[in-house]
C-alpha cells in the first residue's frame, strides 16, 4: 500500500494545487531517442489532459504550460551547475484520460543525452536538438521530506510516486 498523504507533512502551498496527479508513461522509454524511426512517429510529446479539465482551466489544444508542484514551485529542473530547464510542454486535449489526471510520455525533453553540443578532448561534438523537444516533468514529483534529494517512493513497489504528485498547470503562451 503506498504511503498515505496524511503521514507526510504538507507544505502551506499544498492547498493551492488542484488534485491532479502526474503519471508518466512511455512507449519509447528513456532510450527512445536512440531509435530515430520512433522519433518520426512522435517527434514531440505533450501533456495529456481531459477535455473537462482543459475547459475548467481555460486551456486548449497546443497551449504551452509550465508544470509546477508543491516541492517544485518554480517548475524547473535544477541541474546544479547554474542551469535550470523549465518544465514546459504543449497541451493535448483528449477524452481518453480520466478527469483530474495529466500524463506525458517519457523519452522526450532531454537536456543531455546528445541534445546539446559537448566538448570531448578539445573537440566539439554537435548535439541533435530533436532530442530536446517536448517535456520531461519528473522533477515535479513530490520530494521525500526526510531525504530531500529524491522523490517519494511507493513503499510496496519501491518505485517513484508517479501517481501521487499533485501538480498545477500554468499557461505560458
Amino acid at each position: 500500500m503506498p504511503c498515505p498523504y496524511k503521514w507526510l507533512p504538507l507544505s502551506p502551498l499544498a492547498g493551492r494545487h488542484p488534485p491532479k496527479t502526474l503519471p508518466s508513461h512511455g512507449w519509447r522509454g528513456v532510450n527512445g531517442y536512440a531509435d530515430y524511426w520512433l522519433l518520426s512517429l512522435l517527434p514531440e510529446n505533450s501533456i495529456l489532459l481531459n477535455k473537462r479539465d482543459a475547459d475548467r482551466l481555460g486551456l486548449k489544444e497546443g497551449d504551452q504550460v509550465k508544470v509546477v508542484s508543491v516541492t517544485n514551485p518554480e517548475g524547473a529542473w535544477d541541474l546544479k551547475n547554474g542551469r535550470k530547464i523549465p518544465m514546459l510542454g504543449k497541451v493535448r486535449v483528449i477524452q481518453g484520460i480520466r478527469p483530474g489526471v495529466i500524463a506525458f510520455s517519457l523519452g522526450h525533453g532531454h537536456w543531455a543525452y546528445g541534445s546539446n553540443d559537448v566538448i570531448v578532448d578539445g573537440q566539439v561534438i554537435k548535439g541533435d536538438p530533436r532530442r530536446a523537444t517536448g517535456i520531461h516533468a519528473n522533477a515535479a514529483l513530490r520530494v521525500d521530506p526526510v531525504l530531500k534529494n529524491t522523490c517519494l517512493s511507493d513503499l510496496t513497489g519501491g518505485s517513484a510516486v508517479f501517481y501521487d504528485t499533485r501538480v498545477k498547470l500554468i499557461k505560458v503562451s
